[in-house]
């Protein structure tokens, strides 16, 4: 028998040298698709039959960097991670990454997540859209004067004799903070709508059956109307093709394995609609936290990130980034993430220079996957402070 233990304790000395690893990178099946794995497709992915989890990540050569998670109480950690996950502690978590200081060191998948398979982000959705306005700020086709601008100056095709009053002191700032004022009669209309009319032509709706905007009336209200504002204003500034723009410059720059849906009206839908894989939003998130660079280039407004990551706006929601403190291992911790509902996160600590994704199918739990990144991960960078 004491041969037997000897032999296990060398293999698991072994493991821990190179990095703690379970199975195979699981990928796609043969004969999917990654850029048809909408949401609907996504449910009839067959659960993995056991998590995958590295703390030594594979590289695909995929523009991240890869190196091995190591610190003190890493394997307890991520023992408890994978038992906690598999008794359903954080619902139908599908995957969970982590990057450090310019490298992935975590990458686990367990259910329906892929490495290759994009995973839908619902509102991350607005957030993905708030950095194709930085890559086109990057870019010149806006500037950051134009966010205290009317967004209807950006219109060319409305007609303002005919839209309600107030519409045209909406700025693009206000749209990015959820504060443009406009109020419909039910949550479904603006759908409707959309499925009548294209484009300009259906702001130009929009605009006239609101409720009269005033300074007063402009409160947050969360909402997809507003980030599909700052959509319909980048399809104008690229003639019309805003869906490749994003191809080329948001998914060709980054590597980004995606497949992102559009409205009825015609341009990408901005509420809930996208599909990235679980890497591909951790190098946008890289991104973000890196001031806008990426492997070397800047790709996103160094202007617009900055004003993203400021502090002093306080909690809340500001350029479809959610701005939150929790408490982790006593301590106060800062997190500026795109979430969405189901448990979506791509997630930047700016003290730690972290970027955290997890992506899940949950019903209405938006939380657990967050915690499961707080509770087992996170602690063992702040234990090095």
């Amino acid at each position: 028998m004491k041969p037997i233990l000897s032999i296990l304790r060398v293999a698991v000395a072994i493991s821990w040298a190179t990095g703690l690893t379970a199975n195979e990178l699981p990928r796609l099946e043969k004969g999917l698709k990654a850029e048809q794995q909408s949401y609907q497709e996504q449910k009839k992915l067959p659960y993995l039959k056991e998590a995958y989890f590295s703390t030594s990540p594979e590289d695909l050569r995929d523009g991240l960097k890869v190196g091995r998670l190591d610190l003190p109480g890493t394997g307890k950690a991520v023992r408890a991670l994978i038992r906690d996950d598999k008794a359903g502690k954080y619902s139908n978590l599908d995957s969970i990454l982590l990057w450090k200081d310019g490298k992935l060191l975590f990458e686990m998948y367990n259910r329906r997540g892929r490495v290759d398979g994009p995973h839908y982000a619902m509102s991350i959705t607005k957030t993905l859209t708030s950095v194709t306005l930085a890559r086109a700020i990057q870019m010149g086709l806006l500037s950051m004067e134009d966010l205290d601008k009317p967004v209807i100056s950006f219109m060319p095709g409305i007609d303002p004799s005919k839209i309600q009053p107030g519409v045209k002191t909406i700025t693009l700032r206000e749209a990015l903070y959820m504060k443009s004022g406009l109020r419909y009669p039910d949550k479904n209309f603006a759908f409707n709508l959309g499925q009548k009319y294209k484009r300009q032509h259906f702001f130009q709706h929009l605009f006239e059956k609101t409720a009269p905007i005033t300074a007063a009336n402009k409160e947050y209200k969360y909402t997809g109307s507003d980030p599909s504002l700052i959509m319909m204003i980048i399809d104008v500034k690229t003639g019309g093709k805003v869906q490749q723009f994003i191809a080329r410059e948001i998914a060709d720059k980054f590597g980004a394995i995606y497949c992102w849906d559009n409205q009825g009206c015609g341009i990408p839908k901005c509420g809930a609609g996208s599909n990235f894989t679980s890497r591909s939003l951790l190098k946008i998130g890289t991104a973000v936290i890196q001031g806008g660079r990426y492997n070397g280039q800047q790709l996103l407004s160094s202007d617009y990130i900055r004003q993203v990551m400021n502090r002093k706006k306080g909690e809340g929601y500001f350029y479809y980034f959610h701005n939150r403190k929790k408490i982790v291992a006593g301590k106060e911790i800062y997190l500026i993430s795109g979430i969405g509902a189901g448990g979506q996160y791509m997630a930047t600590f700016p003290e730690l220079n972290i970027v955290a994704v997890a992506t899940a199918h949950n019903k209405k739990q938006i939380g657990p996957p967050l915690n499961a990144i707080l509770e087992h991960l996170i602690p063992l960078f702040l234990k090095q402070g």
